[in-house]
């Protein structure tokens, strides 16, 4: 039977620390149902979702366990149960890039979370205009629309906040 185990790791940016974290789960022959990793400033972030059977998992978490407190690595795992089954929705890409605020990106989860719409993932990256340097913000999310969400209203009500803030946006169905 397989038992899931969702883990984060955040610690000192450095090469071969994502080798580092791949090669335990491999070695104990765990497999890797989803993952982000990312560099956030000088610091590197993992978030994983593994599966193994109960054995193997503990011993990945021993071997974990060690590996950050040799590499001063902030360690959580839980244990938990496969992914939920979802009801009936449409997954869609929102892909938006406007003038980077303290509330864009709230502004945006309580829309769809208004909608009752769930944000499955979710990224920022700012960059700078290219023409005079003015802090921007690229922002992508996956949201999962329930199937019965009538999909012309809720674009209309999208496109209608994205103008009001001054946002570029996409809303596509993910293909």
């Amino acid at each position: 039977m397989q038992t899931y185990l969702a883990i984060t790791l955040l610690g000192q940016d450095h090469l071969g620390l994502i080798e580092r974290i791949m090669r335990p789960i491999a070695q104990h022959k765990c497999l890797i149902h989803d993952s982000r990793i990312a560099s956030l400033g000088q610091q590197s972030a993992a978030v994983l979702l593994v599966s193994g059977s109960w054995d193997r998992l503990t011993r990945l978490e021993n071997t974990l366990k060690l590996l950050a407190k040799e590499h001063d690595l902030a360690l959580h795992m839980v244990r938990t149960e496969a992914p939920a089954p979802v009801e009936a929705h449409l997954s869609y890409a929102v892909d938006v890039v406007g003038l980077n605020t303290p509330d864009m990106t709230h502004q945006l989860a309580q829309f769809f979370t208004a909608q009752g719409i769930h944000i499955r993932d979710l990224a920022t990256m700012p960059f700078s205009s290219p023409n005079n340097a003015t802090p921007m913000l690229n922002l992508r999310m996956q949201v999962d629309i329930p199937a019965n969400l009538r999909l012309a209203l809720l674009k209309e009500a999208f496109f209608d906040l994205c103008d009001e803030l001054n946002l570029d946006a996409t809303l596509d169905p993910v293909r």
